[in-house]
């Protein structure tokens, strides 16, 4: 005889019963789950685009010229996304706690899971975190914005370069890494020339093979800097300050795609008195337009971090901040192995200015208009999000 239970069912038709239950319920929960998801994400995207004076651009997805991780056109955008797959980051929603006593290097290792979360919450509703799917593929297509990475082998440790935001100073320490004892390359002068001609710069190196183990599996660091205070640092030192042959050619370059003679290079004076190259807003002027940037293939001194350093792309290790520089630096280097090589970060000899003068930085704002200026947040736009910026500082000064 079936054994039955109190309410007359059969023990085996019980457990099924349970176990339909179960899958049910199991059904249900997930369907939920993913409704609540797709809401959570696109009111996100709703809020972002509210309060972005780029709403247009962050609805586009990665279908605009400047998407994350592309140099050049929007023909090599479509060429790129074959070999990318969207994959949600991994939540860091923890937030350090903020009261409880904390030394110098605790308050850094509070500082990265704070930069880290602000990348990925960035990457995740701009839809943008993306996994490469074909490595080979991703080089080929990406073989010039290789160009600004470097590692050592001997740390296991790769670096991306964000001109204007502390670079002399970390190649020196690659430098050194890589076993340069030579003081002379040590110098603003030499160590830019001799780093692209290094064996330590990832395009420099032959075997495919090499290059994506390296990129895989090396420890990664990256330094950002507020977008604006690195394009007034950009102008300064390449069209203003200490102008040569080389940026005299780019600033050509400027005036013709802008309609203007070329002669005037050179023959007027920005705001600190020098007789400038170009104007700091023909600057903006031409580093704003994407379509201008591409045509002539760009330069990394003025490319959003978010297309030379792919921050949705790979995970990076260390991220530093020129606004938390020393600690940020000295921490992140103990950590590699190599807390000595701290004092080649600060030799003098850097290219320094004074751009992160908030006087000076209104100085400049004030000689663009409104237009420019939302020119300028719509190509940053990314930058200022992944790494937690304020777009305040771009707003425009009472006339």
């Amino acid at each position: 005889m079936t054994a039955m239970d109190e309410r007359g069912f059969s023990i085996p038709n019980k457990c099924r019963s349970l176990k339909y239950m179960f899958f049910a319920c199991l059904i249900l929960s997930a369907l939920v789950t993913y409704v609540y998801i797709n809401n959570v994400f696109h009111s996100d995207r709703d809020f972002l685009n509210s309060i972005s004076p780029v709403a247009s651009l962050l609805r586009a997805g990665r279908k605009d010229v400047s998407s994350i991780g592309n140099i050049n056109t929007s023909q090599a955008a479509s060429e790129h996304l074959h070999v990318l797959q969207y994959v949600p980051r991994k939540k860091i929603t923890e937030r350090p706690p903020t009261t409880e006593p904390c030394d110098e290097e605790c308050q850094w290792e509070r500082r990265q899971i704070r930069y880290k979360a602000d990348v990925n919450q960035a990457c995740d509703l701009n839809n943008e975190a993306r996994q490469i799917t074909n490595w080979a593929e991703w080089v080929k297509v990406n073989e010039l914005v290789l160009q600004s990475f470097y590692f050592s082998d001997k740390h296991k440790t790769i670096y991306c370069e964000v001109p204007k935001s502390a670079c002399t100073g970390m190649k020196r320490v690659f430098y050194v890494m890589n076993g340069g004892k030579d003081k002379k390359v040590l110098t603003k002068m030499n160590i830019h020339p001799h780093s692209f001609r290094s064996n330590w710069r990832l395009s420099n190196e032959k075997s495919v093979k090499k290059v994506i183990e390296r990129l895989k599996t090396y420890k990664s660091i990256m330094i950002v800097r507020e977008p604006f205070a690195r394009a007034v640092s950009g102008y300064q030192d390449k069209f203003d300050l200490r102008p040569n042959g080389f940026w005299k050619d780019w600033a050509k370059t400027m005036l013709k795609s802008e309609g203007k003679d070329p002669s005037l290079v050179g023959t007027r004076k920005d705001i600190s008195g020098h007789k400038a190259l170009v104007t700091f807003e023909e600057f903006i002027t031409f580093t704003t337009n994407t379509s201008v940037v591409n045509k002539y293939r760009g330069d990394q001194h003025w490319m959003p971090i978010a297309e030379i350093c792919f921050p949705c792309q790979f995970n990076y290790d260390f991220i530093i901040k020129i606004e938390n520089m020393k600690d940020d630096v000295a921490y992140t280097l103990k950590r590699i192995g190599e807390e000595k090589l701290l004092q080649y970060m600060f030799e003098k000899g850097g290219h320094e200015t004074k751009s992160s003068n908030s006087s000076s930085k209104e100085a400049y704002l004030s000689q663009l208009t409104p237009d420019l200026v939302l020119a300028f947040k719509d190509r940053f736009v990314k930058d200022y999000h992944a790494f937690n910026y304020s777009m305040d500082v771009l707003n425009l000064p009472q006339r």
